[in-house]
C-alpha cells in the first residue's frame, strides 16, 4: 500500500477521506491519538483474520486500508462501498495483494457469496433495520464463516444517544439512513441490542468485544498525552482498563461482535 497523492479534481467528499487518510496512515504528526486510534483498531481486525489465507469482505471499505492490507498479507479480498469514488481512491493506493473493489449498496444488491469472514466496521449504527444488513451479510458467508461488526458502544460513558431500541419505530428513522460519517450518529447499540440481532439472525457462538477506551481514543483529554506518552504503554493502559470489570465496559468506546453460521 503506497500514500495517497493529492488530486485537484477530487471532490470534496473523496478530498475529505483524504485528510482522514494522512492523519490515520501517513502522518503521525496530525493527530497521534487519531493515529493511534485508527492502528489499535486494525491490529484488532487484522488480528481476527490471521495468518492462514481466508477469502474475505469487506463491507463500507471507505479509503480500502483494511483490505488493502489483508490482501498484502495474502488473504483474497473483495472490499465494497456505495461511493464509487471513494474505491477509486482505495485502488490508487494498491500495490500487490488480491483484491476487487466492487461499487455496491448491501442493503439492495446481491452480495457475493463463499466468503470465510465478513467485515461490516462502523456500518450497522447507520441502517435502523439491523436485523436486514446482517441477514445479508450472514448470506455471503459459506457455512461455518464469521461476521464481524464493529459499532460505538451504547454504554460508553460519555455516550448521549439514544439506544436502538429507544429510537421506537426504525421507519420513522429511515430518513437518516447512510449518512457518511460519524456526525451523522443519531443511535448507538448497546451489546445485549446487537446480540440480540445476531441471535434473531441465526448466528452461534456470539462473542462481544469491547474496546478503545480513552488511553487510545484520546478522549477526555488523554489525546494531551500521545504526542509524547509511547504508544505501547497507552496500549498497555488501555488493556488494563478494558480488563475491568464493569468499569472496562463503560469506559469503551468501541464494540465488537463477531458470530460464526451453521455448518
Amino acid at each position: 500500500m503506497k500514500p495517497p497523492t493529492p488530486d485537484p479534481s477530487w471532490s470534496p467528499e473523496v478530498m475529505a477521506l483524504y485528510r482522514h487518510d494522512m492523519r490515520e496512515m501517513w502522518d503521525r504528526s496530525i493527530a497521534p491519538h487519531v493515529w493511534n486510534q485508527y492502528r489499535d483498531q486494525l491490529a484488532r481486525y487484522l488480528a481476527i483474520a490471521g495468518d492462514a489465507p481466508l477469502k474475505v469482505l469487506d463491507v463500507g471499505c471507505a479509503q480500502g486500508t483494511l483490505a488493502l492490507l489483508l490482501a498484502e498479507r495474502g488473504h483474497d479480498v473483495t472490499a465494497l462501498d456505495l461511493r464509487a469514488e471513494f474505491l477509486e481512491y482505495a485502488k490508487s493506493r494498491h500495490t500487490h495483494g488480491n483484491v476487487r473493489f466492487i461499487p455496491m449498496n448491501a442493503l439492495e444488491e446481491d452480495l457475493p457469496t463463499g466468503f470465510d469472514l465478513v467485515f461490516a466496521n462502523q456500518l450497522i449504527e447507520h441502517v435502523v433495520h439491523p436485523d436486514r444488513l446482517v441477514n445479508r451479510l450472514k448470506q455471503a458467508l459459506r457455512p461455518g464463516g464469521r461476521l464481524v461488526v464493529t459499532t460505538p458502544n451504547g454504554s460508553y460513558v460519555r455516550n448521549t444517544l439514544p439506544s436502538h431500541r429507544e429510537l421506537g419505530d426504525p421507519a420513522k428513522w429511515e430518513h437518516l439512513q447512510f449518512s457518511a460519517d460519524g456526525d451523522g450518529h443519531f443511535f448507538a447499540y448497546r451489546a445485549g441490542e446487537l446480540a440480540d440481532v445476531f441471535r434473531d439472525c441465526g448466528l452461534r457462538q456470539i462473542r462481544t468485544q469491547f474496546f478503545e477506551t480513552p488511553w487510545i481514543s484520546g478522549h477526555m483529554r488523554v489525546r494531551h498525552l500521545h504526542g509524547w506518552v509511547p504508544s505501547p504503554v497507552l496500549r498497555t493502559l488501555d488493556r488494563a482498563t478494558l480488563a475491568l470489570p464493569w468499569v472496562g465496559p463503560r469506559l469503551a468506546h468501541q464494540l465488537l461482535m463477531t458470530g460464526l453460521t451453521t455448518r
